[in-house]
Formats: C-alpha cells, structure tokens, sequence
C-alpha cells in the first residue's frame, strides 16, 4: 500500500456511509473463496487520499444506486495478481490477458455486488442492479465522478494483494 498519510476508516467523515463498506468485504472474501479456491485475508480500510496511486492494471467498475446513495465499486488487481487469481479459477496457467479472460474480472466484480447488494438491501438500502464495466491498461487510474471520498478495502492471498475502491455520496447532498 501507499506511504502516504491516508485518513483511517474510524475518522470516518459524515459524507461516507461505513455501513456499505463491511458486505463488500465478506462478499469479497466468500467469492473467492468459492469462485477461485483462494483464502483472502482483509487489511485495513481507508479513505484514498487525491495524490495516491495504487497499482492497477485492470479493474471492474460497477455503479451503486440507491434512493438513500449513489456511488461505484471497483475491483482492481495488477496484471500479475490478475493471472494469478484466474489461473486458481479455471486451473490454468496464463501469461497474459486476453479480451475473453477479462470478463473474469467483471464476473467476479458481478458476484461480490450481488452478494452485498443483498446484505444491503436486507438493511433497507435499496441498491439496484447495475452492469460491471472493465477498464484495462498499464498502470491506469480509476476516476470516479462521484464528489464523495473513496475508500480502499485491501486485500492479501497466498497469491499476492488486490483492493477494491468504494466511493459514496447520498444523492442531493453537497460537500
């Protein structure tokens, strides 16, 4: 992770719900569990500071929409870690990504949102269905265009680390 002073989740600030960050993370870990056979251990949530930039060199990006938030759900891996987590999946070995394997990226994104949605939407949120998108390049930047802070949900496995980027705003409100 970054050396930079990134702001701990326990300073959480008013304009980001905490609520929505703990089903990602066991969505996340049961779908990799089940999906690729792989232990994921979480590290430590928090907010990504403007100036950090987090090796990445595919992600999958989905919208979150509610009545109550608006927002994305990114899952971003190096290339490395990405071969990695889709050779434990299909048990192959692959040197690099091909335009079909990426879909795995968006699938596995596809899982762990619908996982949480549901966790969510249990607690009234009222997430809706939304399609992932994949964003592919070396060392890329995922933007979002929501003004909400994003936080980073890390992530280790025996194959190495993986984040997932979450960022909020209830809709209406200004920051």
């Amino acid at each position: 992770m970054s050396s930079q002073a990134a702001k701990p989740i326990s300073s959480a600030i008013d304009n980001f719900d905490v609520r929505t960050v703990f089903p990602f993370i066991q969505a996340t870990i049961d779908t990799l569990r089940v999906q690729c056979k792989i232990v994921v251990r979480p590290g430590k949530p928090y907010f990504k500071t403007k100036s950090e930039n987090l090796p990445i060199d595919i992600a999958a990006v989905v919208g979150l929409a509610s009545r109550t938030l608006n927002g994305s759900v990114a899952i971003c891996f190096t290339k490395k870690m990405f071969l990695a987590i889709m050779g434990s999946m299909l048990d192959e070995k692959f040197e690099e990504i091909t335009k079909e394997m990426q879909d795995g990226a968006a699938e596995l994104l596809n899982i762990i949102f619908g996982q949480a949605k549901k966790m969510l939407n249990d607690k009234g949120y009222e997430v809706e269905r939304a399609i992932p998108t994949i964003i592919r390049g070396d060392n890329i930047t995922v933007t979002y265009l929501t003004t909400g802070q994003t936080i980073v949900l890390p992530f280790d496995t025996n194959l190495g680390p993986f984040h997932i980027e979450i960022t909020t705003e209830q809709p209406g409100k200004k920051y």
